[in-house]
């Protein structure tokens, strides 16, 4: 790919060393961005990063729409993918706030199919050996990914997963749906309907587990997803822009998306969602645009949401603040405390399942909602402990860092977010320039 050179935004927020932060390191953090694009490595790149309560620094280049040379603006819409996830957690606590579960509740409680589960232990697709799953999925679980759930993505030793692609549990929105009208309650029956990877509780894997937490907020609410996150999360924080399609009003806004250009050998090593090894040679359209032109059949709580960097880190900013922002408060204190805290009992390594994540398990432990550094030394990482972070598949990412008073949300468009260490780059950009 040729170079471009990226597009100028004079609104950009500089830093000074007022903020606690050393100006000089963090022009750092922009030029790096601006390299990444004019290398054709990236289509555009948008970053915020917060100290305190003040956006402490921002930069933005590159183009929303390569072909075109649209540069991306203040305003561009980017799907965001399981950046989804932290805010179907969030909205579920409130719910748990008002005292409408326990996070050991068995799901079976308030979505029946999930009773009786079945573990495939031997054998192979469609030929599985199961036994019954030794403990009920609890809601925790499902916060955690340790319910037994996987994607239909990932392969697996047994094919569960080939499961998952037989009962149509394959709507994505990053390629063409395949779920016949499925809805979110039909979703579940049909997960439920799959045998499990591995009994609850004893191993960690990535999962449509919090596309299962979207239909319990459902449920105890009474309430479609989509309506109840604009009620208790997009509309107190003005989040405007932030919603499960983009409406014809902001079509121009909506940023292309670009997929990693693979050779014939890589596309053998394992499909592109995977994270299966490949050596990066650019970029090309991914054109899934349609996809989001129009309201979902499956509100997918695990990753449906389009958002904007201005948006996403609102909602950092209000998690940063202990669950309030300008007044309007989403979540209490404690609740925020709680979620950012390790669930797990030790890190991911601990928890023996070979993961797809392009990441050092060591050291990691996971939160209700997102992971959480639970030992920098371990991890390998210049980080505080305690900080939580996650990202999405077009690589978007954020992390919040309690200690430090410090938040970091960072936009472009490439699938996979494995293709390139921009969150271990940016995290040590950042870190490196606190005084």
């Amino acid at each position: 790919m040729t170079s471009r050179k990226p597009q100028q935004h004079p609104l950009q927020q500089q830093p000074t060393s007022e903020d606690g932060m050393c100006a000089e390191r963090l022009e750092r953090v922009g030029a790096w961005m601006e390299k990444m694009v004019v290398e054709g490595k990236l289509p555009c790149a948008c970053v915020s990063v917060l100290r305190g309560n003040k956006e402490v620094y921002s930069h933005m280049c590159g183009f929303r729409n390569v072909e075109d040379k649209v540069p991306v603006t203040e305003d561009t819409l980017f799907r965001i993918y399981s950046m989804t996830k932290a805010v179907t957690c969030v909205a579920l606590m409130s719910l748990y706030e008002e005292g409408h579960f326990e996070l050991t509740d068995p799901v079976s409680k308030f979505i029946p199919c999930f009773s009786d589960m079945k573990v495939a232990v031997g054998g192979s697709y469609p030929d599985f050996e199961l036994e019954d799953a030794r403990s009920p999925i609890t809601i925790q679980q499902l916060f955690t990914h340790t319910s037994g759930l996987t994607y239909w993505f990932f392969d697996d030793e047994l094919g569960v997963n080939k499961a998952y692609k037989e009962k149509k549990v394959m709507f994505s929105p990053l390629f063409p749906n395949e779920h016949d009208g499925m809805d979110l309650e039909k979703m579940c029956e049909r997960l439920a309907s799959c045998p499990l990877l591995f009994h609850p509780g004893t191993k960690w894997q990535y999962s449509n587990a919090t596309d299962v937490l979207g239909r319990l907020v459902e449920v105890i609410s009474g309430q479609r997803l989509d309506t109840f996150m604009q009620e208790r999360i997009f509309t107190p924080l003005d989040m405007r822009d932030t919603a499960f399609h983009v409406a014809a009003e902001h079509v121009d806004r909506f940023a292309r998306c670009y997929t990693v250009k693979r050779s014939e050998e890589d596309a053998k090593k394992g499909a592109l969602l995977s994270g299966a090894g490949f050596q990066f040679q650019g970029f090309e359209r991914l054109d899934n645009d349609a996809l989001f032109m129009s309201p979902p059949n499956v509100y997918a709580g695990g990753g449906g949401l389009v958002s904007t960097l201005r948006d996403y880190t609102r909602f950092c900013r209000m998690l940063l603040n202990n669950g309030v922002l300008d007044g309007k408060r989403v979540l209490g204190r404690k609740t925020v405390e709680f979620m950012m805290l390790n669930h797990l009992n030790g890190d991911m390594a601990d928890y023996g399942m070979p993961s797809w994540l392009n990441m050092n398990r060591h050291g990691v432990g996971f939160g209700l909602g997102w992971a959480v550094v639970v030992d920098p030394a371990r991890l390998g990482a210049m980080c505080s402990a305690g900080e939580v972070a996650w990202g999405g598949m077009a690589s978007t990412f954020f992390w919040i860092d309690p200690r430090e008073d410090m938040a970091c949300v960072f936009m472009t468009q490439l699938v996979p977010s494995s293709a390139l260490p921009l969150r271990r780059t940016l995290r040590y950009l950042v870190n490196a320039a606190i005084e």
